[in-house]
């Protein structure tokens, strides 16, 4: 596993660092605050839902909401798999952006893998998540009408590490990385969608809740091309979020 994690990084400059005059490059400012919550209801199994509120503007305006429900299965202490549906939706923003015909809708459903390990003396905390997506993406036209859906595949990547802080007991350091990698027949010029590094700062609140905050980086590259230049996405922002164990 952490071989793979060491590749990723290489091979996201790989992808990034080709000629710049062919490039568009869009500065955001983002803050997202996800709240996630995993309901036991028998040994092995849970309920996951999600919400992630998405603002960007320094707050004041929408970028995205995202609702996320799933089944998990807890096959082992390390190991579990997941399944589910989410629902997104997507406002326009930035200079060149994503919903330039309007806000439109995305349908998600997707599966996982997610793998934790717990090592040495100071319980340092590995976990690598594996997620493939089948997403129907709403097409509008230039008057932000419904003309169809447009099916798209995309497979993610996702490792974090996470210390113990000696401080207080109930503090510690989170780092991740995930990257998006779109396949099928209807991908665009983003095989490469996007990838996402998170810097985090976390407390157990007791042992159902915590709370993370931090600081996350986006690279996202559209799917299409302005006067033959791909457009990409650099975002920075806050995050604040709340992770709740029932």
């Amino acid at each position: 596993m952490l071989r793979i994690f060491s590749f990723f990084p290489i091979f996201l400059i790989g992808i990034l660092s080709g000629n710049a005059q062919f490039r568009i490059s869009d500065n955001n400012d983002l803050f997202w605050s996800p709240v996630i919550m995993q309901n036991r209801f028998s040994e092995k199994w849970f309920l996951h839902t999600e919400f992630q509120w998405r603002r960007t503007d320094h707050v004041q305006s929408p970028q995205q909401n995202l609702l996320r429900l799933g089944i998990t299965w807890q096959a082992k202490p390390q190991h579990r798999f997941q399944a589910g549906y989410a629902w997104i939706l997507t406002y326009p923003y930035g200079d060149f952006p994503l919903a330039e015909n309007g806000t439109f809708v995305e349908r998600r459903v997707y599966q996982q893998w997610h793998f934790v390990h717990e090592s040495g003396a100071k319980r340092a905390v590995f976990s690598s998540r594996l997620r493939t997506e089948q997403r129907w993406l709403e097409v509008l036209d230039t008057n932000s009408r419904f003309v169809r859906w447009n099916y798209l595949n995309r497979i993610r990547l996702m490792q974090r590490m996470q210390w113990p802080l000696n401080i207080h007991k109930n503090l510690y350091l989170a780092l991740s990385d995930e990257i998006f990698i779109g396949f099928g027949k209807n991908i665009g010029l983003n095989v490469f969608d996007q990838n996402r590094l998170f810097g985090l700062l976390g407390m157990n609140l007791n042992k159902s809740v915590q709370l993370e905050m931090g600081v996350l980086n986006q690279i996202l590259q559209q799917g299409k091309a302005v006067n033959g230049k791909s457009v990409f996405q650099y975002n920075t922002g806050p995050v604040l979020g709340c992770n709740i164990k029932l």
